[in-house]
């Protein structure tokens, strides 16, 4: 008999077509589900996948066990959520936010929570992945987006803008490059349509990537080092850094606070996010920057 972790497995694999992928949604390596599933498949006398070039593919014994282990998945969720749309305190609470918009006024959000529900164990789940929340790998969801899943309940919190921002050792080590003299050094990010946003490139053609990052962390460390300049969502100005003289605010993506429709009306989820729609639309101004 087939026991969840064994269902689990060939769903996972099912669905990523790899053992690279399944081993990332598993939380284990590359090798341990290579060994597990020639473990089941050994103790089963079945073959679940074919071996490919480029990952598995399921035999038809594979998606059997797949299509029934995914209804199985679906059950255990739709009660999940049904126990938790019935909790009123106490449990637990995850939070799944992207690591920059997790800032100092985000933690006195959260310390302002917790004072008021000291039972409830709180998990933030610090995350550039859209985690699934109808798969419940979060109750609650703060995303940066122009248009999140229509299948999720929530409501903007704030608008954002961005801007572009150097440390004030760098303007004035450039003050001629900004004035169209010489190369001026920009840090890129891999996420824009450019390497060097046309924002930049529009009011500076004499911009010069410097750094590419695939990271915002990193991209304004090192901004703050002085190693260029960069567009950047206007919270992020404190602490050292200000906004390049005679370059205007753009728009930029909103927040979002949102959850799984069937959890909308649970306490604790209703309640954290009225708090936090209410914290982030009284200080809009820290995401909408000062013209």
């Amino acid at each position: 008999m087939m026991e969840w972790n064994d269902l689990r497995l060939v769903l996972e694999l099912a669905r990523a077509g790899s053992l690279s992928g399944a081993a990332r949604v598993l939380g284990v390596n590359h090798g341990t589900v290579s060994r597990q599933l020639a473990r089941l498949e050994a103790r089963s006398g079945r073959r679940f996948f074919e071996r490919l070039p480029d990952g598995v593919r399921p035999t038809v014994e594979g998606a059997a066990v797949a299509t029934r282990a995914e209804a199985m998945e679906a059950e255990a969720l739709a009660l999940d959520l049904e126990l938790a749309a019935r909790a009123e305190d106490g449990g637990v609470l995850r939070v799944t936010v992207p690591p920059l918009v997790a800032d100092r006024a985000f933690a006195e959000d959260i310390a302002l929570w917790r004072a008021e529900h000291p039972r409830v164990e709180l998990h933030i789940l610090g995350d550039n992945r859209i985690l699934d929340l109808h798969r419940r790998e979060a109750d609650v969801a703060l995303r940066v987006s122009h248009a999140p899943a229509d299948s999720l309940w929530g409501r903007k919190i704030t608008e954002q803008r961005a801007g572009i921002y150097a440390s004030p050792e760098f303007i004035n080590r450039y003050r001629a490059a900004l004035a169209g003299e010489g190369a001026l050094p920009v840090v890129g990010f891999s996420a824009w349509p450019q390497p060097v946003a046309q924002s930049i490139r529009e009011r500076f053609p004499n911009a010069a990537l410097a750094v590419l990052c695939d990271d915002m962390m990193a991209a304004d460390s090192l901004v703050r080092q002085g190693v260029g300049l960069t567009r950047m969502p206007c919270f992020m100005e404190a602490d050292g850094l200000v906004r390049v003289p005679g370059t205007p605010l753009y728009p930029y993506m909103p927040i979002w606070a949102l959850t799984h429709p069937d959890l909308r009306a649970a306490p604790l989820v209703s309640g954290f996010l009225r708090l936090i729609a209410r914290r982030f639309s009284d200080r809009a101004s820290h995401y909408l920057g000062q013209e």
